[in-house]
């Protein structure tokens, strides 16, 4: 089996040109981030989204177009996979000052044995790093014409790890406009990301794809939304007299992601953005709704009540006209009846604690987690309480402390379990077989809640049962994790 990266990727390319959804690199060649493995095109996207530092110094990449220059192919090679061994090493950060490098001792370099080094790299490297050169150098080069470049580049484009940097030798093509829209029909995650970055949006075509498609990727819709709202002109697209349903669903994505701020700048960098909001808020009043829309309308409003601008308070008049509306109510009650839509209801201020309890006990499971939005009363605590001991098998579940991390869905009690105890912190003395029961689970996570939540009763001058000493005095003689033996000796109990 070929170590090559490009041989890799050719050779699992499906009949609709796409790659698998679940392809990766092998380990090691998308990055690490500690211990934890990212998504291909991870490293470089958070390099370009959230100003991740890296190393500038180009003075071993310079020497490897030396030694490629002067057709010492076998030490460039050496220096090449030598520098990108440190995982640490990015490309990316270092294309253009490279560049610049190149441009400025052109007269040094031998460009037809760089690209017979380049080109060597590129079907036989086993390291994404040392790729990426490889097409660095490409883009470097008058490549318009050579098909069997544009074939291979291609083919690299349809991995996330790669298509940034096909798209910047695409670029030098007279159809780069055509060749990215490829790129970006035929990826999914980072690539498609930076496809939409670069593409070039100057015709109808290209807008339409945009508005259909730009901010669908599998990393999230914000990364994509300025832009995708920016090229294809959201404002002016809420005033077209045949703007309809679809229309309305296919915009509410967008919206969605320029509201969601944590990730990167959205609708608060955009200078048309009153525009913006009342225009989809025009085409909120008429168009169909949907739980997706209604959840964008309702994460507006949650904009709306932490920025104020100017036209903000208008906005928000109109904003809550439509949320008041009773044909939205009347659609959330419809959804309550189907099991659906709690916590939209709740968002609106509709009450739905027995339709929840109900859902609750008639699929567990599924509706478990609405635990959190559930009012604090003596009744909606008994009757939830009540639910779970029937539901959970404690006495199994409580089976002895164990450095357990609780990873699969045969420990989804466990889970169910943590999540109700978290939300039973401000409910001093409430539940406390719950709680006893967690300091006896062997998954972590369960001590880890029943201590914090403790913590937390007493601070509200909660005075421990007996039940309640006994468990955290014997966990105290029995548990494994030097972690929650810490947290435990702080337990004033």
């Amino acid at each position: 089996m070929s170590n090559s990266l490009f041989e890799l990727i050719s050779d699992n390319i499906r009949a609709d040109g796409m790659l698998p959804a679940d392809f990766r690199l092998p380990s090691g060649a998308s990055g690490l981030l500690g211990d934890v493995r990212l998504v291909d095109g991870a490293m470089d996207g958070m390099y370009l989204y959230h100003n991740m530092s890296s190393a500038s110094d180009v003075s071993a990449l310079t020497e490897v177009i030396k030694e490629a220059s002067e057709h010492d192919f076998d030490s460039a090679e050496y220096d090449l996979n030598d520098y990108f061994s440190d995982p640490k090493a990015r490309m990316l950060p270092l294309v253009d000052e490279l560049e610049k490098w190149v441009n400025e001792h052109l007269e040094n370099i031998d460009g037809e044995a760089l690209f017979e080094f380049a080109a060597n790299i590129i079907i036989k490297t086993s390291n994404s790093e040392c790729l990426k050169f490889a097409l660095t150098v490409f883009e470097m080069m008058d490549t318009d014409d050579n098909d069997a470049v544009k074939d291979v580049v291609s083919t690299l484009a349809l991995s996330d790890e790669f298509t940034l940097f096909s798209i910047f030798v695409a670029e030098t093509w007279k159809d780069s406009t055509d060749a990215i829209l490829n790129f970006a029909k035929h990826t999914r995650g980072w690539g498609r990301i930076h496809c939409v970055e670069h593409i070039d949006a100057t015709s109808g075509r290209i807008k339409d794809w945009l508005f259909h498609e730009g901010v669908n990727n599998t990393v999230g819709s914000a990364y994509s939304a300025r832009t995708v709202a920016e090229k294809i002109n959201l404002a002016k697209v809420f005033t077209n007299p045949d703007f309809n349903n679809d229309d309305y669903l296919l915009a509410r994505p967008i919206m969605d992601g320029l509201l969601n701020e944590g990730t990167v700048q959205g609708i608060s960098s955009m200078d048309n953005r009153t525009e913006i909001i009342s225009g989809f808020l025009d085409k909120s009043e008429n168009c169909r709704h949907t739980p997706e829309t209604l959840e964008t309308l309702l994460n507006l409003r949650d904009y709306l009540s932490s920025n104020i601008f100017s036209e903000s308070g208008r906005l928000t008049e109109k904003l809550d006209h439509i949320l008041d509306s009773d044909s939205i109510k009347d659609y959330v009650k419809l959804l309550l009846t189907e099991k659906k839509g709690f916590r939209l209801a709740r968002r609106l201020g509709l009450s739905c604690s027995n339709e929840i309890l109900e859902a609750m006990q008639e699929d567990f499971n599924t509706h478990a987690s609405l635990v959190d939005i559930l009012p604090k009363d003596d009744d909606t605590l008994s009757r939830l309480l009540a639910i779970y001991r029937d539901k959970l098998p404690l006495d199994m579940m409580a089976s002895g402390p164990k450095d357990n991390l609780g990873i699969g869905d045969e420990y989804r009690p466990y889970h169910q379990l943590s999540f109700l105890v978290q939300n039973l912190s401000d409910s001093a003395g409430e539940g406390e077989d719950f709680i006893v029961a967690s300091l006896a689970c062997p998954v972590n996570a369960n001590r880890q809640m029943a201590i914090s939540t403790l913590e937390e009763w007493l601070k509200d001058d909660y005075e421990p049962s007996t039940a309640i000493k006994n468990a955290v005095w014997r966990l105290k003689e029995q548990e494994p994790s030097e972690e929650i033996r810490s947290l435990l000796d702080k337990l004033e109990i």
